[in-house]
């Protein structure tokens, strides 16, 4: 099945050449001069934004193939700016669906992940005052 962000990114990348032939059309902006990447950037990042409000809550699972522990955050603790900073480094995850899990606690944020790396991220997520259980 085809992930929804890929969808909506070839959604938002076929919109972007629409809108960039509409305007090479009717007016006198060199498009050429336009770099289109950083286009297509922000109109996905604008989408991966709106989305919820859009579409409504949706939960977002982060999938390892090294084993097949869960990690369930139950809360954010006190400061969820350095959960989510925290969640940021351990993943390489977007500021964006950061915060999604951490809005969305209790979840389920990490699938298929080994004993040793659901202990590490386990312990690095508490240490920042975050509650969090690994189930198998």
């Amino acid at each position: 099945m085809i992930d929804d962000r890929f969808l909506y990114g070839a959604i938002a990348l076929m919109l972007i050449i629409i809108v960039r032939d509409i305007l090479k059309k009717y007016t006198s902006i060199d498009m050429d001069k336009i770099d289109m990447i950083k286009v297509y950037r922000y109109c996905k990042r604008w989408f991966l934004v709106h989305y919820k409000k859009i579409f409504g809550k949706r939960d977002f699972v982060i999938k390892r193939s090294t084993g097949d522990n869960l990690l369930y955050v139950q809360s954010v603790g006190d400061n969820k700016a350095t959960f989510m900073a925290t969640l940021r480094q351990i993943t390489g995850i977007t500021y964006d669906h950061a915060k999604w899990i951490a809005d969305s606690a209790p979840t389920l944020f990490m699938s298929g992940l080994s004993d040793d790396e659901a202990d590490l991220n386990k312990k690095a997520l508490e240490f920042v005052g975050a509650t969090i259980e690994i189930r198998k």
